[in-house]
């Protein structure tokens, strides 16, 4: 194996890394098999230093870009291009995507010279919030769907890699050989192509000329109480309400754009992109793992419970505080927590997290946190454990069962994409999904943006007002610094 800190720089150090043994092997084996038009061809290489970001951005593709980043846990993927779609609609969405994957398993032939978890082919997309997606804006993205990209750049640490996936056709082998070499020598160029110009336009003048809310604050406030009402009549014992803003541009929305600007302030969140076509796109920064699976090991967190930041650091940890003190805060986190554990139980051996809660700090806001993981039973897949643990209370309510049924009932939005899983995944079993909070879908000049909060028994409609006002605030402020 090459290692990713030897990466090739130019295109003749690119043609040595692969005069090894084992890609030749590779190769012979590829030339040695009955051609079929339907088989996949995946090659992970080493690659010098780009920024995900920067490659998605100067990709000439406008269709089916995806962008993960979380720069305090050095990971950052970009991709482009669709060889394969996987989607499904229903209850049973997980384990057809799970069953299609493995199919289509079966039709690729890989060769790494990395040894990295995430060397290989990897799925990108996510699931909407319930089983059917019926919304108008929503069409394209379906009720589950993921794609094998065309390329695959990952950021890891300090290893970067470059995974290709060719369709074999009926190509020759030699044809192949060049068109992996036309490809990597397109993105060892992209560190030395110009800057492409931002936009040439004020953000006073840009966004916010025209903002509508699905419905007035008088109608929201009323549906808050709806919930407490049902809350006291013993439907359920907590349920998040969302709601949703649509702000008018003068010009297009750039997705690439907005993310730049979110991971610079938001680099403890999930940064994300999934682009359908080059008007629309799912964005967004959201504080909130749900699942990641490596080698047995399953990680995820209870995020429920929120204030402000403060104007001072005194303020800031008097905030903190009183968020930890707060009984209403502190039994909208335990709801997470328990049902998070309920959850993983049959899939685990064991479960553990701190008994008390922990405060998360974000630029605008700060959260009652809880780390979880867990040691998985043999057999079971990330998917499995997605379909397990979502929605959680921390965006559908608790009880589940009870309280999720009502949400369309009282908001009257079409969730879509938001508040749903959304991440990749690989063929080893390795995954990483994020819940899709603090987000917007993008199409032409208008932005839909959501918001939701978790509803008790005790809980004030007009602070709860404004706390969705608090998580619009990612999206907005990145709006308005294009």
């Amino acid at each position: 194996m090459i290692s990713a800190e030897r990466f090739p720089k130019t295109t003749t150090e690119f043609i040595e890394t692969l005069d090894s043994e084992s890609f030749k092997a590779f190769l012979h084996a590829l030339s040695q098999e009955k051609k079929n038009p339907d088989r996949l061809i995946s090659i992970t290489l080493p690659i010098a230093p780009i920024d995900p970001l920067v490659a998605l951005e100067q990709h000439s593709s406008e269709e089916d870009k995806f962008y993960w980043d979380h720069p305090v846990n050095k990971i950052s993927i970009s991709a482009a291009g669709k060889v394969s779609e996987l989607r499904a609609t229903g209850q049973n969405r997980f384990d057809e995507i799970s069953e299609k994957t493995n199919k289509l398993k079966k039709r690729i032939s890989a060769y790494t010279s990395v040894t990295h978890n995430m060397a290989g082919p990897l799925f990108l997309g996510g699931y909407s919030f319930g089983d059917h997606n019926v919304g108008k804006i929503w069409k394209r993205f379906g009720a589950a769907r993921f794609v094998l990209p065309e390329w695959i750049l990952v950021k890891s640490g300090h290893r970067h890699m470059l995974t290709l996936i060719l369709e074999r056709k009926s190509k020759a082998i030699h044809d192949i050989y060049m068109e992996i070499i036309e490809r990597v020598t397109d993105f060892l160029n992209i560190s030395g192509r110009h800057a492409l110009p931002a936009p040439a336009i004020n953000g006073n003048q840009n966004i916010l000329c025209n903002m509508q809310s699905a419905f007035d604050k008088p109608t929201w406030l009323d549906r808050v109480d709806r919930a407490k009402d049902l809350i006291h009549e013993k439907a359920f014992e907590k349920i998040v309400l969302a709601r949703s803003v649509k702000l008018k541009s003068k010009h297009n929305l750039n997705p690439t754009l907005l993310s730049y600007h979110l991971r610079e302030k938001y680099p403890e969140c999930y940064n994300f992109i999934i682009q359908i076509d080059k008007e629309t796109s799912f964005i967004g920064a959201t504080p909130e793992r749900l699942a990641s699976f490596e080698d047995g090991t399953f990680k995820t967190e209870g995020l429920a419970g929120s204030t402000s930041r403060g104007k001072s650091a005194s303020e800031d940890a008097a905030l903190a505080q009183s968020l930890l003190d707060s009984h209403k805060d502190r039994i909208e986190h335990q709801f997470v927590v328990r049902a998070i554990d309920n959850s993983l139980a049959p899939y685990s051996y064991r479960v553990e997290h701190p008994n008390k809660p922990q405060i998360k700090k974000l630029n605008n806001v700060q959260h009652l946190f809880t780390p979880i993981s867990a040691t998985i039973k043999s057999g079971v897949k990330i998917h499995d454990l997605v379909q397990q643990l979502h929605p959680t209370p921390a965006v559908g309510g608790f009880p589940r069962e009870n309280a999720v049924p009502f949400i369309q009932e009282i908001e009257q939005i079409e969730r879509g994409w938001y508040a749903a899983p959304v991440g990749w995944y690989n063929l080893n079993g390795c995954g990483e999904f994020a819940v899709a909070i603090r987000s917007a879908l993008l199409h032409k000049n208008n932005a839909h943006l959501f918001a939701g909060c978790g509803i008790v028994g005790d809980s004030d409609p007009e602070s709860e007002w404004q706390e969705t006002l608090m998580k619009f605030q990612p999206i907005t402020t990145a709006l308005n610094e294009l």
